[in-house]
């Protein structure tokens, strides 16, 4: 780490650390201001964690469970164990999020950019009205994206089979937090595997073996299937049947898997889906795109994370919302939007073709499961990085890719029509 941080002047990395340190403190004052109540995943999770910190067991009503992954939970009960208290929480996401940050700020550096425009990629990053939600509800974001921004640091600073190693071990976090982040580690591995870095491969999968073995082990002891989590099979369900919309939608359906055990009931969805999908192929096929559009949709369920919000579906609760709250939509909208202008220097920079295959990564599943913006949050950082190499480049906000941006709007006007023109 040392030899890492002698890459830098000495007063760029303090300035850098001055900046992520204030940013850290501003989140977990406004956190503590707001102090939302956790509702749906986020309440889970922090339930999860308040029982690990207590009596150190993975359970739901008393019974083992692996249908939340266990990695956020069990980072989170580090510091229930400190003091059980939500600001814990709080400290802990928003050091999560300023950690993004610095990495991020470390990532435009390596590619020869001044300064200024690396202290402007922190400061954006956690400027962003996503960044301050993530801080203050428990949701598994923030750390899966510190681990993923990491693991791809150590791969793009430094070389040998320990950086591999290391790399591994914050990609196993990150599947442990997110199992649908291991579409993209496949897809950096096939990457690397092309490029003749064999032994990497292997240093990199024991890193993340590593991480992840003793939770499937206990897994297959106690849930009796070595698997990372119990929802696969009711996440494939929720994408392949007959009222399925491309994105989450519950069924009456769904309710049989209530009454059965965990296991029982991914086994059963996941038989259902491919049923489904066997019978009639092209249903699925054409979902494709809605999913894909329902991934690229605008950050418009973000307040709904922090407030409590009336209502029985998503657009009463849209319709609900405080007018400004609509303005915490907009800076997400123009970094992906400004973003994609940039795209090709995604492709020119260090490891260009690597990254966009760990965005490809993160597509797929979508593709196969479902799509909801909230899966979208782990490009951000991309498109940013992006977005400031193209205007450092070429002093220009719109990049030469602009084409690729249209279709965000117009998933957006169409997304914003459908919540909009029901009352």
């Amino acid at each position: 780490m040392k030899l890492l941080i002698k890459r830098y002047d000495s007063h760029f990395f303090r300035t850098l650390l001055l900046l992520s340190g204030l940013g850290f403190i501003a989140h977990v004052l406004m956190s503590i201001f707001i102090s939302p109540i956790p509702q749906s995943d986020a309440l889970d999770y922090h339930n999860h964690a308040l029982r690990l910190a207590e009596n150190y067991s993975f359970t739901s009503n008393g019974i083992p469970t692996a249908y939340r992954p266990i990695g956020f939970p069990a980072v989170l009960s580090v510091f229930y164990m400190i003091w059980t208290h939500s600001i814990s929480g709080f400290i802990l996401q928003s050091f999560l999020v300023s950690c993004t940050a610095l990495l991020l700020a470390l990532h435009l550096k390596d590619h020869q950019v001044s300064n200024g425009i690396s202290y402007a990629g922190l400061i954006l990053y956690l400027l962003l009205p996503m960044t301050w939600i993530q801080s203050m509800t428990f949701m598994s974001e923030p750390l899966a994206i510190a681990c993923m921004m990491l693991g791809i640091y150590i791969h793009d600073a430094s070389q040998g089979m320990k950086s591999r190693f290391m790399e591994g071990f914050c990609w196993g976090i990150a599947i442990l937090t997110r199992p649908i982040m291991v579409f993209s580690v496949i897809a950096i591995l096939i990457h690397d595997f092309m490029k003749g870095s064999r032994n990497n491969i292997i240093a990199c999968s024991i890193g993340i073996l590593i991480v992840i073995l003793p939770w499937m082990i206990r897994n297959a002891i106690v849930m009796g299937s070595p698997m990372i989590a119990s929802n696969t099979g009711i996440n494939l369900y929720i994408g392949h049947h007959p009222e399925a919309n491309g994105s989450y939608h519950y069924v009456e359906e769904m309710n049989f898997f209530d009454h059965v055990s965990e296991v029982e009931a991914s086994t059963s969805a996941m038989k259902s889906a491919l049923q489904f999908i066997m019978n009639d192929p092209l249903h699925s096929i054409l979902l494709i795109p809605k999913k894909i559009a329902f991934l690229f949709a605008s950050d418009a369920y973000l307040p709904l994370q922090s407030f409590d919000i009336s209502g029985n579906t998503y657009t009463e609760k849209m319709h609900n919302l405080p007018w400004w709250s609509y303005l915490l939509i907009i800076p997400g909208g123009l970094i992906m939007c400004i973003g994609m202008t940039h795209g090709k220097e995604l492709l020119q920079m260090n490891y260009g073709l690597r990254n966009s295959a760990l965005i490809i990564g993160m597509i797929i599943p979508c593709a196969i499961f479902f799509g909801t913006p909230r899966y979208h949050e782990p490009m951000i950082p991309f498109m940013l990085i992006a977005l400031l190499l193209g205007f450092a480049k070429r002093r220009s906000l719109i990049g030469t890719l602009t084409v690729y941006a249209i279709p965000l709007f117009i998933i957006w006007l169409f997304e914003y029509y459908l919540i909009f023109s029901h009352s």
